[in-house]
């Protein structure tokens, strides 16, 4: 890593601790952990395919480093986490929102598409601010590049999110706030290919504060589908409608998503 960057290997060491707060070994082993949890939570994957496929380097040091960790084992975390999952759906089966309007869950594609990106490390509850707005630091950057450039964009914003903030340490919580241009970025103001694919996702009508219910609300939604499962990749929201009254905004959140089976789904609502 610090050859690419074109550092020396102390100099890249000092450099990268002093940016993301952590050493480069502690980020690693931190980000294997928590796509550990995940898969944990989500699949039925064989431990000791997980264990390998994370790198690490037999099954018996990744149920060390797990448990270590997180309290439990591989094996009894993926079963108080199935306890958990089923009580949810059994209360929450006609949830629709406290607070806010929660839509049915969908299942369809989204359009591969290039954005620009700056990146956001920080709690992801703490920003208040509407994209785009006067004190908005995020996509109002991107924005405001692509115009000084004459680049052809669009003022819709994208967060892709890839941090869990129940386990991801506060400032170590990684946002790319995006918005549709087919530029070049430069420094700051990165691009960033989105790949697209298949999504499951639903509409959330109301105040921001809230948002954190149609994310519970659309993973509940693949839980209790018989055609689709979870995979891995991080989920998107995308603002509809931003409005200076919140109870008036719209915004959807998707989470990727596998067939069970070879049909296809039906395209997400626009």
């Amino acid at each position: 890593m610090a050859r690419r960057s074109g550092y020396s290997p102390f100099h890249f060491h000092r450099l990268f601790s002093d940016a993301v707060g952590e050493t480069p070994k502690q980020h690693v082993e931190r980000l294997r952990l928590e796509r550990a949890v995940y898969r944990v939570c989500v699949t039925e994957e064989r431990f000791i395919d997980m264990a390998l496929s994370l790198g690490f380097q037999n099954p018996e040091t990744f149920t060390r480093r797990f448990k270590a960790a997180f309290g439990l084992s591989p094996r009894a975390y993926r079963a108080a986490a199935k306890q958990w999952q089923a009580a949810r759906l059994e209360a929450n089966r006609d949830f629709r929102g406290d607070g806010c309007i929660l839509s049915e869950v969908w299942f369809g594609r989204l359009p591969a598409q290039r954005f620009l990106a700056v990146r956001r490390m920080a709690p992801y509850l703490d920003y208040s601010k509407p994209p785009f707005s006067p004190d908005d630091a995020y996509w109002a950057k991107a924005a405001a590049f692509a115009a000084a450039r004459g680049l052809a964009h669009e003022r819709l914003a994208y967060a892709i999110s890839y941090d869990d903030p129940t386990l991801t340490p506060p400032d170590q919580q990684r946002l790319d706030a995006c918005i549709p241009c087919d530029g070049e970025g430069e420094g700051e103001v990165r691009s960033l290919v989105f790949e697209g694919g298949l999504y499951a996702g639903a509409e959330h009508r109301g105040d921001p504060q809230t948002l954190i219910q149609c994310y519970r609300h659309v993973a509940d939604g693949i839980r209790r589908s018989t055609a689709y499962v979870f995979t891995e990749g991080p989920p998107v929201q995308i603002f509809r409608h931003i409005d200076a009254d919140p109870a008036r905004n719209r915004t959807e959140v998707y989470f990727p998503v596998a067939r069970k089976n070879r049909q296809d789904g039906p395209a997400p609502r626009s």
